[in-house]
């Protein structure tokens, strides 16, 4: 017998995704809720290659939302659609977009999954807020929230050094240092994990 496919195991368990008649629907639903019917007009597709969310090309008025991160998070459907309807009038993540988004209810970032960066193979964190960055190669990188995107060296970022077998024994909150369990994981200042 072959290997089993995420969508072979959703259907399995009867979690099925909407259709794009039933994006379209819930697009038009939110546009008059949420927006006063005043969004134009745009296509909702299903994306088997996108690993992120979502995508909106607000030229084309396409957003494409992700089939293999919303099997991981099917209830995130919704939230995906709407913050992607932001990008059709606000095309990047500033201070307007981030209002919008708390307005109606939609998240800012999605949410990791495995998988989600294969070719990501060094990661960076942020010293002073714990942002983690994935990245392929190694670079000079500087926090774009805590430096404000402009290039302040107090918030270089910094290369999260490789797991170890005594990081892997007991996880330490970093810069108290508590002892917060034996989960494999460190919990950075921030509250984020990562492996």
């Amino acid at each position: 017998m072959g290997a089993f496919t995420q969508t072979d195991l959703f259907a399995a368990v009867g979690i099925e995704l909407p259709n794009e008649a039933e994006l379209a629907r819930r697009f038009r639903a939110f546009n008059e809720e949420h927006f006063d019917g005043t969004l134009p007009r745009a296509r909702v597709r299903w994306s088997n290659r996108m690993r992120i969310a979502g995508i909106c090309d607000h030229q084309r008025r396409i957003i494409r939302l992700s089939r293999s991160y919303h099997e991981h998070f099917p209830e995130d459907i919704d939230d995906t659609l709407k913050h992607e309807m932001i990008h059709l009038v606000r095309h990047s993540h500033d201070a307007a977009f981030k209002r919008e988004a708390a307005r109606v209810g939609a998240s800012v970032h999605c949410r990791e999954y495995p998988g989600l960066h294969p070719r990501a193979r060094i990661v960076y964190i942020c010293p002073a807020c714990g942002s983690i960055y994935h990245r392929t190669r190694q670079e000079r990188l500087f926090c774009g929230t805590c430096s404000r995107n402009r290039f302040d060296t107090r918030f270089q970022l910094i290369l999260r050094p490789p797991p170890t077998r005594i990081a892997a024994r007991s996880a330490v909150r970093i810069g108290t240092g508590r002892r917060v369990g034996p989960r494999r994981r460190t919990v950075l200042a921030a509250g984020d994990l990562f492996e």
